[in-house]
């Protein structure tokens, strides 16, 4: 199996939207989500080529999700203000067209729904309809160029990846 030149990462569990007072943007993951964090990257880690640039949402339950990511690949986390919640696909595309390395993979970390209709967009489907669908702590590995089509590698739900990592799903 080729190594998939682009991860897209779902944040892990967050709390509650109407449990959480302050702005969206700060609502962060809860202790299962932190944990399932870790075992996601645990995991992913194993998945993915040696070189690799992590990419991430501004918002703060995706950073926390890029965190253990970054220390599990010892690469930098970036914030991209274009991976931040409800931004149109075809931006995302062409941001995703400039930042793919040339060697090497991108590992994304948002949010859905936009995750899930970019993966149907870079797979070639059209109307906006989604093929896939990104649950919290989901990972999904594309192979192919951008602007695509691409192909999709592998999808691996959160119990997978904790799983993979040695970890009790639930």
């Amino acid at each position: 199996m080729r190594a998939p030149r682009l991860v897209l990462v779902r944040h892990a569990q967050a709390g509650n939207p109407g449990d959480w007072d302050g702005a969206d943007r700060d609502r962060p993951l809860t202790d299962k989500g932190q944990v399932s964090a870790v075992r996601m990257a645990q995991a992913l880690g194993d998945l993915l080529p040696g070189s690799v640039e992590l990419l991430c949402s501004p918002y703060l339950r995706a950073r926390q999700t890029a965190i253990p990511l970054s220390q599990a690949l010892d690469v930098p986390v970036r914030q991209k203000k274009w991976l931040a919640p409800g931004q149109p696909t075809g931006l995302e595309v062409e941001a995703l067209a400039r930042n793919l390395p040339a060697d090497g993979g991108l590992v994304i970390v948002g949010h859905e729904p936009d995750l899930s209709l970019l993966v149907s967009c870079l797979l070639g489907t059209t109307g906006g309809r989604s093929l896939v669908h990104m649950g919290k702590g989901d990972a999904c590995g594309l192979t192919g160029a951008l602007p695509g089509p691409m192909q999709l590698a592998w999808h691996l739900p959160r119990r997978i990846l904790e799983r993979l990592a040695g970890g009790e799903a639930d």
